[in-house]
């Protein structure tokens, strides 16, 4: 859970990219002419559209995900000149020294390597709003490191020394972030009934 410190300036910093990157999405469709728009998960910028029963000739045919601008038009231009968010796998882990891949030798001297989480997705925020609560996932090293080592392998001890704890924040169980979770829903529910009830009255 994040409560004080550079990962609250740097969630902060994350979700103001994100609404900086809808609203340039938003604008870009509505300039386009596009119903529907794809995005990177990435970096939240614009990969692909679809224009409905229309189509726009600087754009390729419809496919599953939509159209993308063709090669050499001032669309693709636009598209190539994006500026997305930064991943906050990278922005995290940079931050934070947190390894995301673990080296390792081998019991016969061989040396071996793997990665560590989900390529992209190894660390990120969790937040209901600019306003919070704010959390964020990391991988659990020590477990890493722990069950490479129980098959025997001596792990790099720059992976080894990692401390999984971070300034202002405090380390929760998933169920807690769960509990939150299910009261912000909660929350949202009594709020659209009550103003349902209020404009049936």
């Amino acid at each position: 859970m994040i409560e004080s410190g550079r990962a609250l300036d740097l969630v902060r910093q994350h979700i103001s990219d994100r609404r900086r990157i809808a609203r340039q999405n938003a604008a870009m469709a509505d300039e386009i002419g596009a119903t529907e728009i794809w995005t990177s998960r990435d970096d939240g910028t614009v990969m692909s559209v679809r224009f409905g029963n229309k189509h726009h000739p600087e754009f390729t045919k419809p496919g599953r995900y939509g159209c993308r601008p063709k090669k050499g038009t001032e669309w693709a231009k636009r598209f190539e000149a994006q500026e997305g968010y930064d991943n906050p796998a990278y922005v995290i882990s940079q931050e934070f020294g947190i390894p995301l891949n673990v080296s390792y030798s081998l019991p016969d001297g061989g040396k071996g390597w793997e990665c560590i989480g989900m390529p992209l997705r190894e660390c990120g925020f969790l937040f209901f709003s600019a306003v919070g609560p704010y959390a964020m996932w990391v991988p659990d090293i020590p477990a890493v490191v722990a069950d490479i080592e129980a098959r025997a392998y001596t792990v790099d001890e720059s992976v080894k020394s990692f401390v999984l704890a971070f300034e202002g924040c405090r380390r929760i169980e998933d169920e807690e972030w769960e509990i939150l979770v299910a009261q912000h829903k909660l929350a949202e529910k009594r709020a659209a009934q009550s103003a349902l009830n209020g404009s049936a009255a």
